[in-house]
């Protein structure tokens, strides 16, 4: 996508600070770090959302993920990492990207579930029921 931010990055035609790159993957920093070593992991071939690629090119995209985790817990020492996706999020960037942030236990960060507060209102077995039927 030729308006694509995280494309213009894949192609070489905007800045980064690459951190690993195979043939359908490409890890770079991201310009606002949460914590030193965060790193965001992109298919190369542009997608919005998990929605957009087959389960190989997933696959391909969490063996990468894989990869730069070790290679952030090696360098950085790390507690934990803490890996999120922003699915079809609109006030992110449009192309799939997975977030590995580093973390301590000292760091004052919170647990995935911390990001979102929006407690169910129905029973837990309504809404697993509404999930199988979807």
């Amino acid at each position: 996508m030729s308006d694509c931010i995280f494309c213009l990055v894949v192609n070489q035609k905007s800045p980064s600070y690459k951190v690993y790159e195979d043939g359908d993957t490409y890890a770079f920093l991201d310009i606002n770090q949460s914590s030193p070593g965060h790193t965001m992991v992109v298919l190369k071939k542009h997608g919005y959302s998990i929605l957009d690629y087959s389960q190989e090119e997933l696959g391909k995209i969490m063996a990468t993920v894989q990869k730069v985790a070790e290679k952030i817990k090696k360098a950085f020492k790390t507690d934990a990492i803490t890996i999120g996706i922003n699915h079809e999020e609109k006030k992110g960037m449009p192309h799939l990207h997975i977030h590995l942030i580093p973390r301590w236990d000292s760091d004052g960060g919170g647990i995935v579930q911390s990001v979102v507060k929006n407690p169910a209102k129905e029973s837990l077995t309504s809404i697993a029921d509404r999930l199988r039927k979807a």
